[in-house]
This record gives structure tokens, C-alpha cells and sequence, in this order.
């Protein structure tokens, strides 16, 4: 369910060695759209990211992404700096759009160049033009695209009443390794695309993605490992013709956004590499929010709780070990812990709990941990996967 004014879809261009696979992307808005970006802190960016932020950072509206897997172009010096721009400009060429109106997405292996000279990628930008539509099926092509180790495809959609009308919003991430997403704004790899047709300016969309990733996809990890090409863009053209929201019809649009974005990140969680399990973590009761979440942060990126959980070994002390290492101070005589509903550690000290019962709710899909610090009202949830076997297979070979 496209928002109006939007059109997308995704081919085999064959940046991508994988016999086959889609590997080029394309999402374009009928009329120029307000924009809002964040990207990878690491320092080490891909020329994507350092071009997105360029062109973001001039302001002005923007008709579209082109998104490729295959290749992360990172690591690639002034010629992947160059390919990047080329990819937005073939796209603006092709489709008459104004010079810089079009953001770029890459993800694959680092340090390998795309390969876009000559005609054939401006070909395959033409055969992708006349390919990209409103269909559930231009859909799921667009984000078979973007993918490389996920599993399935990650999308999903929103529809808002508001005073003057019905606004939608759809997204789209992709993302099952290296991810642990580090962004700010202009003041993964997770690549994630988001669209509506509202009316809402860029600073106010800036403000509203930002607060909004904090809460869900600062809020996942599947390794601890920071992308150098992270990327989340969001772009509103107004096609509903609802008009400026209303501050009540804007309080509506952002939950249902934060609702998005929360099922997108758990949706990367779910699909880590060589995952079996879904793992969400609560730190409550904390006397600052922050705190609350760096504890769960630590807890979610420790290898050792992720094999524990795997193994369906209810081993509590793994998980106050990576709270006490957070960097946060808390009375260790206070905390309780619970591991799949099971009370495993209460006011420091170990419960005699049946083992039996623990492994057999560590065996579902899903498994939830709690840490009560009783420290204050404050709490944070963070969300990951087991660590198994096939984590070490896929990554063992990732480039070959």
C-alpha cells in the first residue's frame, strides 16, 4: 500500500554476483518531497552516506533514492565518491529531474567499486524506469533489491484519518548483519526507506524521524558492529491533499510513524544472521532513561548472553556481568532478574528455579529478559537475536 504520488520497484542490474538476485532499487515521488535523513556515525562512511548528507545538508526537495546491494561502496576514495554521484544523476537525467534532487543508498562489501561506466547503467536505470509501479509486487522487487544476507522481505504500511482525509505511510528495511545503528541527523548495514504522502516540512520531519529512531532502531542489534553505510531517509510529497496537519492530526501521523519504525527494527532483529530466536530485552526502574538503555545496550551486544540464549541456558549471570559493565552505577543487592518469565535472581542473589522450566520457555521463538534495578521509574527496551552456528558460517565467507 504505496502512499500516493509514489512509484518504485527494483531489476537485476548485475551489481550484484549473486546469480539472479534483483540488486538495483528505485523509489521515486511524482513531484519534488520534503526529505529527512540520518546516517552512520561511523567514521568511516561510504561514499552513499557522504553524498546523501551533502545534498541534505543544501536543503531543497528531493524526487527520489536509487539503492543497490552488492556492492557497499565504502572505502573507495574520490572514484566511489564519483560513482555515487553518478547514480543520482543518472537517475535525474533519465527521469528530467533537477540536478541533485536524487539520494543514494549502497550495501554489500566494502571496499570494491561499482561498476557503472558506460551505457550499462544508465540502460539499466532505463529498463528500471519502465519497471517501478504501486503494486504490492513493485513493492516486495524493491526490497529484494536492497537485501543480501536477510531472509525475508521487511516492509510494512500505515494509514492515518486526519481532519481533511487519509494519509499513508509505507517503509521498507533491509538489514541482518552488522547492525548495531549508530545515526544522526545532519546536525545499517541497515538501509531503510520510509514514504508517505503527508504535508509535512523537512525540519519538522527531521525532528519527528530522529526522536522516532531512538526509540526503535537505536534500539536493535544483531553483532554490536556500527555499518560504515547506515542509512534512513524519509520523504513526504503531500499527495494526500490533506494540508498542513493539524497539531492533533500530527500527533496522530508520529504514532503511527513510531509504530513503523518499531516494527521495521524489530523486524532486522528477527532476521539477524543465523538467528533462531528474538530476544528482547527491559531494564526498568532505573533513575535516568539513558542508563536504563546503556544497560540493555550491553546486554543485547554481549556474545556470551547471545550463545547462553541460543543454548536455552537460562545463565542469569551473564546478563548482571554485562549490566555491571555498562559503565552505569546501580546497587547489585537491589536487582532482580528474569530470563522467559522465569525469576532467576532476586536482590543479588541466585532463586532456586527449576531449570527444566527454563529451558523449555528458552526454546520458543521469542524469549524476554528482564533486569529490575528498583532504583527509580525509569526504563528502556532493547531488541537482538541468538547468536548460532551459522552466524560464524555466514560471516566466515561473507566475501566469497
Amino acid at each position: 500500500m504505496l502512499p500516493k504520488g509514489f512509484k518504485i520497484g527494483g531489476i537485476r542490474s548485475g551489481l550484484s554476483k549473486n546469480e539472479g538476485k534483483k540488486d538495483l532499487a528505485l523509489f521515486i515521488s511524482e513531484s519534488p518531497a520534503h526529505a529527512a535523513g540520518m546516517f552512520t556515525k561511523n567514521i568511516v562512511k561510504a561514499a552513499p552516506v557522504l553524498t546523501d548528507i551533502e545534498r541534505l545538508e543544501k536543503g531543497g526537495k528531493f524526487s527520489g533514492i536509487i539503492a543497490n546491494s552488492g556492492c557497499a561502496n565504502a572505502c573507495t576514495g574520490d572514484k566511489g565518491k564519483k560513482d555515487a554521484e553518478n547514480m543520482c544523476s543518472i537517475v535525474e537525467k533519465s527521469f528530467d529531474f533537477e540536478s541533485g534532487s536524487v539520494l543514494c543508498a549502497s550495501t554489500g562489501v566494502i571496499g570494491q567499486y561499482l561498476s557503472i561506466s558506460g551505457d550499462d547503467f544508465e540502460k539499466n536505470v532505463d529498463m528500471l524506469k519502465n519497471n517501478i509501479g504501486v503494486s504490492s509486487e513493485n513493492e516486495d522487487e524493491a526490497v529484494l533489491a536492497i537485501m543480501t544476507t536477510d531472509t525475508f522481505i521487511k516492509k510494512t504500511s500505515r494509514k492515518i484519518e486526519v481532519k481533511n482525509g487519509e494519509i499513508k505511510i509505507w517503509g521498507c528495511v533491509k538489514g541482518a548483519g552488522m547492525i548495531h545503528p549508530n545515526m544522526q541527523g545532519l546536525h545499517a548495514t541497515m538501509l531503510s526507506f520510509i514514504l508517505t504522502d503527508a504535508e509535512i516540512e523537512s525540519k519538522t520531519l527531521q525532528t519527528i524521524l530522529e526522536n522516532s529512531a531512538d526509540k526503535s532502531f537505536h534500539c536493535v542489534s544483531v553483532d554490536g558492529d556500527t555499518s560504515t553505510n547506515d542509512t534512513l531517509i524519509v520523504l513526504a510529497n503531500g499527495h494526500s491533499g490533506t494540508g498542513k496537519l493539524s497539531e492533533a492530526d500530527l500527533e496522530k501521523f508520529i504514532e503511527a510513524f513510531d509504530d513503523i519504525t518499531l516494527e521495521l527494527a524489530k523486524s532486522v532483529a528477527k532476521d539477524g544472521e543465523g538467528a533462531t530466536k528474538f530476544i528482547e530485552i527491559e531494564v526498568k526502574n532505573a533513575e535516568i532513561k539513558n542508563d536504563a538503555k546503556l544497560i540493555a545496550s550491553t546486554i543485547a551486544t554481549s556474545p556470551l548472553l547471545k550463545t547462553a540464549i541460543f543454548g536455552a541456558d537460562a545463565n542469569w549471570g551473564r546478563v548482571i556481568a554485562a549490566a555491571g559493565r555498562a559503565g552505569v552505577k546501580f546497587d547489585p543487592n537491589k536487582v532482580d532478574i528474569y530470563i522467559g518469565g522465569i525469576h532467576t535472581f532476586k536482590n543479588g542473589i541466585a532463586l532456586n528455579f527449576s531449570e527444566e522450566e527454563a529451558k523449555k520457555s528458552l526454546l520458543k521463538k521469542e524469549v524476554k529478559i528482564v533486569v529490575d534495578l528498583k532504583a527509580g521509574e525509569k526504563s528502556s527496551k532493547y531488541y537482538t537475536c541468538d547468536f548460532s552456528y551459522d552466524y560464524v558460517k555466514i560471516n566466515g565467507d561473507y566475501r566469497s
